[in-house]
């Protein structure tokens, strides 16, 4: 580095921050400067690397706030999304075991536009940010990721480019089909919303119509997509294929009118694809939110010890497999009495 400053003409520490996309420096000045780098066949020394890493480290424990969470979301919340709160937790908890802290911003319910994140983390000094799944409104978050390290939890958020973990919504819905099938029951469908299967990207359904093609002719069923508050769309479905059990994502989906009952001749089995039953205390897809929160820490931090900044030209994606959960027997013993 100090090779590259005395070329371009520079401080060796503003060498330092250009090759890390720093916000301080300009974006023409740290051009310029990656540029001469590349040219004169600069690289980071792993070992050198590894030390400030261990130094960063030991610094921040007595500066814990250095990792912002941004949630999107106003007042309201999609029942289709994985509730945030033991995704946060797992944060924290990795957070702290890696010499870090979180920090939250609650954007959506303060109104804090994304230039003004942007000047609050800036001066508050914060290295990276998590971003879990976000509304509609703000798949296109018009956030200046440069020279910040950024994940994002899901598939929700499309701009800025960010690596993401997210569950394996794909795997998932192929694994509770399987599980339904178990038990006995042979007509299973699925119902979602438009808004829903954009979310994910199709993949529950796509998981879906796969599982469908494993199928005797007889035993396929439909999906239904439509709206989450269009109960007749959903009656006529249920009057149509006779399904057995519904995989539902809106939770709790398409319920039946109550002047409507009399025209289902058995109300099929739901399960929900998000996870919601594990937190009613019934057998389920978990998606083991705590780990999402806890990998996404993880993927910032790595990015933060590697001096990496900004959008990457490639995203990586984990995904995270699902397991069921059979019901707490002792939750079920409680709905009963």
């Amino acid at each position: 580095m100090r090779h590259v400053a005395k070329v371009v003409g520079v401080a060796t520490s503003t060498v330092s921050k250009a090759l890390r996309n720093d916000p301080s420096i300009p974006s023409a000045r740290c051009q310029e400067i990656q540029a001469a780098a590349e040219k004169l066949g600069y690289r980071p020394d792993p070992m050198v690397a590894t030390l400030m890493a261990q130094l960063h480290h030991r610094r921040r424990r007595a500066d814990p706030h250095n990792i912002a969470w941004v949630d999107l979301w106003g007042p309201e919340r999609s029942r289709a999304v994985m509730n945030p709160g033991p995704m946060l937790q797992g944060a924290r908890e990795r957070a702290v075991e890696l010499g870090y802290g979180i920090e939250v911003y609650r954007c959506g319910v303060d109104k804090i536009s994304p230039e003004s994140l942007r000047r609050m983390l800036t001066a508050r000094g914060h290295w990276g940010l998590i971003i879990p799944a976000v509304p509609e409104s703000a798949m296109r978050f018009a956030f200046d990721l440069r020279g910040f390290a950024g994940v994002t939890i899901g598939t929700s958020l499309h701009e800025p480019a960010m690596h993401r973990v997210a569950p394996n919504h794909f795997q998932g819905c192929v694994l509770a089909f399987e599980q339904l099938r178990k038990r006995g029951l042979q007509r299973i469908g699925i119902a979602l919303s438009p808004e829903v299967n954009e979310r994910v990207e199709g993949k529950w359904l796509g998981a879906f119509l796969w599982c469908q093609q494993c199928l005797p002719a007889g035993e396929r069923l439909s999906p239904l997509i439509a709206a989450e508050a269009d109960h007749e769309a959903f009656l006529r479905w249920l009057q149509s294929e006779k399904p057995e059990a519904v995989l539902v994502a809106e939770d709790p989906s398409y319920p039946i009118p109550k002047t409507s009952r009399a025209r289902v001749v058995k109300p099929p089995v739901i399960c929900s694809l998000t996870g919601q039953d594990i937190i009613r205390g019934k057998g389920g897809l978990d998606y083991r939110p705590e780990q999402l929160g806890a990998i996404a820490v993880e993927m910032a931090v790595a990015q933060i010890h590697r001096n990496e900044r900004g959008s990457p030209e490639i995203p990586n994606t984990i995904l995270i497999d699902a397991v069921w959960t059979e019901e707490d027997k002792s939750a079920s013993q409680k709905r009963d009495s």
